[in-house]
């Protein structure tokens, strides 16, 4: 897929890639997917990449988790951030995500084969960085920003190369889709109150990612509507605003 046309593309046609790819396992193991989705079975099985733990180089004031090394169909992991991953394990599920996105939309598959020639930059939407281990090229995720526009803001002035504003989002709603199709959230609907926090809470440790993917996940499908700055969860905008004629 072009990249250019990342910008443009729909949630409808990253939410019919990412259920493929689960369709796809689904078929393949003789099982019907439940949350949490079993993302490193799908990333290997379906999509064809194997992961690889590696210590990978950071600039200061970098946070780099993991990375994509295309050529090789591997996604590498951060050891420097081991501690960090088994803390939140919803970060880790979320960095194979995203990843396993770069891989589905942004990757061109047909130049895999050609060799990059030292020195010359393939493309300014990476940042390219050697891994101590296996000292291969490889194009890494900036994640210290994953979930806070304004820290991203900061951190894009400061440093140059990060995935460009439409590819983030493109493989930000791919790894939110992924690990949380729409017709599992729109089933949990029945057994949650989207409205209270603890619910939410619960369905994000049964889902296994972190509270603020799921909120940003359940915007997107218009089954909540929050608000910068308050804590009450809306089941609509039109319910906020409706409120708040009320005072």
């Amino acid at each position: 897929m072009s990249k250019k046309h990342l910008k443009y593309l729909r949630n409808e046609a990253i939410e019919d890639v990412t259920a493929q790819r689960i369709r796809e396992y689904e078929s393949k193991a003789g099982v019907a997917v439940t949350l949490p989705v079993p993302i490193e079975e799908i990333v290997e099985q379906v999509l064809g990449l194997d992961f690889d733990w590696d210590v990978i180089e950071e600039k200061p004031g970098e946070q780099i988790l993991g990375g994509l090394d295309a050529v090789n169909r591997k996604i590498l992991l951060n050891e420097a951030h081991a501690a960090l991953f088994e803390d939140k394990p919803g970060l880790l599920r979320s960095t194979i995500g995203h990843e396993a996105g770069h891989w589905d939309l942004d990757v061109d598959r047909a130049k895999l084969s050609q060799p990059m020639l030292p020195g010359i930059d393939v493309g300014a939407c990476f940042v390219h960085r050697h891994a101590s281990k296996s000292d291969h090229l490889i194009e890494v995720l900036f994640t210290k920003a994953l979930h806070d526009d304004r820290a991203y803001k900061v951190y894009k002035q400061l440093t140059q190369g990060e995935d460009s504003p439409e590819v983030r989002s493109a493989v930000d709603r791919y790894q939110s889709a992924l690990l949380m199709p729409k017709w599992l959230i729109q089933d949990a609907a029945d057994r949650h109150d989207f409205t209270k926090w603890p619910e939410l809470y619960r369905l994000a440790e049964d889902a296994q990612v972190n509270i603020s993917n799921l909120t940003v996940r359940l915007q997107r499908l218009g089954l909540i509507y929050l608000r910068d700055g308050d804590k009450t969860i809306y089941r609509s905008k039109d319910e906020w605003s409706g409120q708040g004629t009320l005072f």
